[in-house]
């Protein structure tokens, strides 16, 4: 498996993983990536992608099996895990066959990786307090902010500081 940079080719692809995000049971039927962007609770995720600031990774073996990204937002127009600003908000979803094989945590620390080189302090995420994918963010130490919209977590992962 390979990581590699998201770029405006990748749109649908991440709009589809957006719903993977958004639906993470796989007893649920997913959203195609039309009704995604036509969703505004989560097309604001990907409009205008890729803007200025926003960084994406794609995982492939065989055809791409996961995506995650980051993008910040503003107070009036934000996501589910906005926290501030100056700090991205990620998203992330590896598509249901290939979970638990790692391609998650991959992507995962390459995104934080590529937040600290660019210089970022943090960075946030929304996650529900039943998706399983809550313990992979603790475990690269995400840590929980607030309980804002029912079970929907907001959590927060400050940059490792360097000597």
């Amino acid at each position: 498996m390979r990581c590699r940079p998201a770029g405006p080719e990748d749109f649908t692809f991440l709009a589809t993983m957006l719903g993977e995000a958004a639906i993470w049971r796989p007893d649920k039927p997913k959203p195609t990536a039309d009704q995604v962007l036509a969703d505004p609770r989560y097309a604001l995720y990907l409009a205008g992608w890729p803007k200025q600031g926003d960084h994406g990774l794609v995982a492939e073996q065989d055809g791409p099996v996961g995506a995650a990204w980051f993008r910040t937002f503003t107070e009036s127009r934000h996501g589910h895990g906005f926290v501030a600003e100056d700090v991205p908000e990620l998203a992330i979803a590896v598509i249901t066959s290939r979970r638990h094989e790692g391609i998650g945590r991959r992507l995962l620390l390459d995104l934080i990786e590529a937040s600290e080189a660019q210089g970022y302090a943090a960075l946030s995420l929304s996650v529900n307090d039943g998706n399983p994918a809550r313990g992979l963010y603790e475990s690269v130490g995400f840590q929980l902010v607030e309980k804002p919209h029912g079970s929907s977590l907001t959590m927060i992962r400050h940059a490792a500081r360097s000597n």
